[in-house]
């Protein structure tokens, strides 16, 4: 597997044979959960395809999570960009919103416009050329920092189903923790490194592309910081007011 994602330049292969396993997934997921779980039965269709969804883009970024970590070491402390290790893995993380984006009907504009920016990001990833340093660089190690928050999809898929108070509660301030940690981190190497490309940018191309990018990273942003805040009420807040 590591070998074909080092390799491979078969990228419309690998997005369309990836789509089609994730996309056939969410009836085999459907199945699964109509037959063993009672509170699964009792949700509208909307809220079937959000669990569904969310349980599934869960796995999806618990599965790409080492080559993530591969993908940081090699970039951000080697300095070595493979272009097809990282459009490949870029494939791979980008599926699951191009899926959720097809078979959820009902969602936030804000994670829809999130969805949306994933899969935009994607088919920029497959046209650069990585071995050169261009702010879409910055693109591909904030999805990799996304990847390590795949508790917070599982948070979001179990919510409607789970039974267990404090598995739900565990789950909130682990999500929060490790959600907010990422973020920090993801923005903080952002902000260095977008300073120093305009600081090195003297063409018409880069003046044009790093404020594009700051536009559309904003709006990731935007919605990440939304979902922190409901991490944080879910985790700490409700259980100081039960508490009390």
């Amino acid at each position: 597997m590591n070998d074909f994602l080092l390799n491979s330049d078969s990228y419309l292969f690998i997005y369309i044979f990836g789509f089609y396993i994730v996309f056939a997934s969410y009836f085999v997921c459907h199945s699964f959960f109509k037959k063993y779980s009672s509170k699964y039965k009792l949700l509208n269709n909307d809220q079937q395809m959000y669990t569904v969804s969310n349980i599934l883009k869960s796995t999806q970024l618990c599965i790409i999570s080492p080559f993530a970590i591969d993908i940081l070491y090699q970039t951000m402390y080697l300095d070595q960009w493979n272009n097809n290790y990282i459009k490949n893995v870029g494939i791979l993380y980008a599926i699951p919103d191009g899926v959720s984006l097809l078979m959820v009907n009902k969602m936030d504009l804000t994670t829809k416009i999130h969805h949306s920016i994933v899969c935009i990001f994607n088919i920029i990833s497959i046209n650069n050329n990585y071995e050169v340093d261009n702010v879409i660089r910055c693109m591909i190690v904030y999805a990799c920092f996304s990847c390590f928050a795949y508790i917070v999809n599982l948070l979001l898929g179990l919510r409607y189903i789970n039974n267990n108070a404090k598995i739900s509660l565990m789950l909130s301030r682990c999500a929060f923790i490790i959600y907010s940690l990422c973020c920090i981190i993801n923005w903080g190497w952002h902000i260095k490194h977008l300073n120093t490309l305009v600081i090195g940018c003297e063409n018409i191309v880069c003046k044009i592309t790093i404020p594009t990018y700051y536009i559309f990273v904003t709006a990731l942003a935007i919605d990440d910081i939304k979902l922190n805040k409901w991490l944080y009420k879910k985790g700490f807040q409700q259980n100081l007011i039960t508490e009390s």
